[in-house]
């Protein structure tokens, strides 16, 4: 009684201009693939970034994690490894917000610090993923998956939810605003320097409470037929041995970055390929171009085109390349390799 109440819409803002609204308007309400179902009233416990260390400090000042709604912020580690830390502690649900500290960029005087003015994440802006422990289709672990529909192994539900490669607790994704908000009507001990938001944020605290949260997330178990899409050029010299370099087409939204600006470069390295095998060109070995389905939701489409042909895989295939972001911030090449293409990549470096 007396406390007042926020409702938060889960709804990432378009901004004045923006030619991409109406499309906008279709996209689902913030969510984590693969979170638990359920629904938690319960007071509020700042974890900071979420990780082991955070809770030992919590337990340390005397904070109960257990039954409580835990907020914590991106920046140190995945999200899945954040909400399997909560529930680890015992908390019964998690909250997971970007702080604008993190992703809101430095201050700016005079003008919007945030995109589309900069690269920086707006005040609405929300940062998903998924939930899974795991690579690949849930129902079919290091084993091949089928279309749906069809007839192969597969766990049953209630398998899955007692797995601990599944979260086990509702968790929601939310903005800088909205955990902003939630910190706001914290209480408890004042949390430490290294805990506390950047310049203009609100004296952060540790809790339990007063906040109260009531949490509700009912996921939807859907199993669907995902598609890869492949294009192979035979080697000539070596046509059992494969090239292969690939990325995935599915987005939690548009894909600017992630996945759309590395196959926007691997559609132009198709086109120039398909144009050098028209003029009789063909390479020393065979080259395999893949688009992979359903990569959001825990790498399923390649893991699972791995799985049913990973013996072939194993004896024939040279070499992966993956192009997933080509593109993103102020700019500089950072190429992550095995160190036996450290040669190969700083003499392509070279060239262009």
């Amino acid at each position: 009684p007396g406390r007042p109440n926020n409702v938060f819409p889960l709804v990432q803002e378009t901004y004045p201009g923006d030619p991409y609204a109406e499309a906008a308007a279709e996209v689902v309400p913030t969510y984590f693939a693969y979170s638990g179902s359920g629904s938690v009233t319960a007071e509020v416990v700042y974890a900071n970034y979420g990780d082991r260390k955070d809770y030992a400090y919590l337990a340390s000042r005397g904070v109960d994690v257990a039954g409580k709604v835990v907020l914590a912020r991106y920046g140190d580690i995945h999200c899945e490894d954040m909400v399997r830390n909560a529930r680890d502690a015992g908390a019964a649900a998690a909250i997971i917000y970007t702080d604008a500290k993190d992703f809101g960029g430095p201050a700016a005087k005079g003008k919007q610090k945030w995109f589309p003015n900069t690269r920086w994440l707006p005040p609405s802006g929300v940062q998903v993923g998924t939930l899974y422990y795991g690579n690949g289709d849930p129902t079919t672990p290091m084993w091949p998956s089928c279309a749906a529909g069809e007839d192969c192994e597969r766990l049953s539900m209630e398998e899955l939810d007692a797995s601990e490669a599944m979260p086990g607790i509702p968790a929601l994704p939310v903005s800088g605003r909205d955990g902003e908000t939630i910190q706001k009507a914290m209480g408890g001990g004042v949390a430490p320097p290294e805990w506390q938001g950047g310049e203009g944020a609100p004296v952060y605290r540790i809790g339990p409470g007063p906040a109260v949260l009531n949490l509700t997330y009912i996921g939807n178990d859907t199993l669907a037929t995902i598609e890869n899409v492949f294009a192979v050029i035979e080697g000539k010299e070596e046509p059992d041995r494969y090239v292969i370099i690939g990325n995935h087409r599915d987005a939690w939204t548009f894909g600017a970055v992630d996945p759309n600006s590395g196959t926007a470069a691997m559609l132009e390295i198709a086109e120039r390929l398909s144009q050098l095998e028209k003029k009789g060109w063909r390479p020393r070995r065979t080259i395999i171009v893949c688009s992979w389905d359903a990569e959001e939701f825990a790498l399923i489409g390649s893991t699972e085109w791995a799985e049913d042909n990973i013996d072939i895989i194993g004896s024939r295939a040279v070499a992966y390349l993956n192009v997933d972001i080509s593109v993103f911030g102020p700019g500089g090449l950072v190429p992550r390799a095995t160190p036996q293409l450290d040669e190969l990549i700083q003499e392509a470096s070279r060239m262009v």
